[in-house]
């Protein structure tokens, strides 16, 4: 990211007590914005949200060379993140910060992020019965929207 960008991070970092290793759980906003999307984060969220997280490592360290983050890292973000819901005005400002640089990001790792959304979306409902096109409630369709119009407009996606 680039000194503004950091220097962002360090600014929400101060005021929202985020932590260091925080910075590198920033491709997980997009899914954590999906799972709160509703209002809810349900099991089935969570659970592809944590096999995301655990390919999110995988491929840090392998990029790096050596292990960036720990697990403990990890759950520690997560319970921050996915278990207990952040002021919306984080996740607006960590969403800005990955959409921002969504462009300079691999396509593929961004493909990644649409697919793991997408599946997020459809995982679960918060009311039974649903309309006929309303197994994804509004809101998350807006954020795909959103999430598409960011990560997409460069390469084209292909849901398989």
């Amino acid at each position: 990211m680039s000194n503004e960008k950091q220097n962002i991070f360090e600014l929400l970092a101060k005021e929202f007590e985020l932590k260091p290793s925080d910075y590198y759980f920033l491709d997980l906003i997009p899914l954590i914005e999906m799972i709160w999307a509703d209002g809810e984060n349900q099991p089935a969220e969570l659970a592809l949200l944590y096999h995301f997280t655990i390919e999110h490592i995988a491929h840090l360290d392998r990029a790096a060379g050596i292990p960036l983050i720990t697990t403990e890292d990890a759950n520690d973000f997560l319970e921050r993140f996915a278990h207990r819901r952040p002021p919306q005005r984080l996740l607006d400002a960590l969403s800005e910060l990955v959409l921002d640089s969504a462009s300079s990001a691999d396509s593929e790792r961004n493909r990644s992020i649409l697919k793991y959304c997408m599946d997020i979306a459809a995982a679960c409902t918060t009311q039974y019965p649903y309309a006929l096109r309303g197994r994804i409630v509004d809101s998350e369709k807006v954020l795909l929207d959103k999430l598409f119009a960011a990560f997409q407009n460069r390469h084209y996606f292909d849901a398989n």
